[in-house]
């Protein structure tokens, strides 16, 4: 998925899948996690919006469950340590 950048405190990027809409969130820490059920406004609305991660936090955090993607190249300790705990 290509993501597009965004100008925002703690949001690097963010791209969208319409076909099985999907919303994929870079964090500024390298982190990327990917919201199921995003409508093509939401993701829209994001990108347009004067404040992305004020935008994020109200209409998106709290209103989709979140997965986090490994990082390309290698696991990393925090994957490491999902990996134990995610549901099958």
């Amino acid at each position: 998925m290509t993501r597009k950048p965004l100008s925002s405190g703690k949001l690097k990027s963010a791209g969208y899948d319409e076909s099985s809409r999907v919303m994929e969130i870079e964090f500024k820490n390298g982190d990327v996690f990917e919201y199921k059920g995003v409508s093509r406004e939401l993701y829209r609305q994001l990108m347009v919006s004067p404040s992305p991660s004020s935008f994020f936090e109200d209409k998106i955090d709290e209103q989709f469950t979140a997965r986090r993607i490994p990082k390309q190249g290698g696991v990393g300790a925090d994957d490491a340590f999902d990996a134990l705990f995610r549901d099958p």
